[in-house]
């Protein structure tokens, strides 16, 4: 399917600064969607964009260090199989 990272580094110096899972072609680019949670299951990042990840930022604000929980759910073009994969990624910094 794919490939999502295990940790990033939002910290300013041009590398590993976002959390973006990487597909392989053949998604369906208009069925997608990405979800990260607080330890307290708050949505504090979505995206409809397979090409936009995650800062590490919530209302502006750089999260605290430690494991988020994020959701992916998107649907393989001209097919009807669906993929929803859950997971952990932890903000360095």
């Amino acid at each position: 399917v794919g490939f999502v990272p295990n940790s990033f580094t939002p910290d300013g110096d041009e590398v590993n600064n976002y959390f973006t899972p990487i597909f392989s072609p053949g998604f369906d680019i208009k069925d997608y969607s990405f979800l990260i949670f607080d330890r307290w299951g708050e949505i504090i990042f979505e995206s409809k964009d397979m090409y936009i990840g995650w800062d590490g930022t919530y209302n502006g604000m750089i999260c605290k260090e430690g494991i988020y929980t994020y959701t992916i759910t998107l649907k393989e073009r001209n097919l009807d199989k669906r993929y929803e994969i859950a997971g952990h990624v932890n903000l360095l910094k």
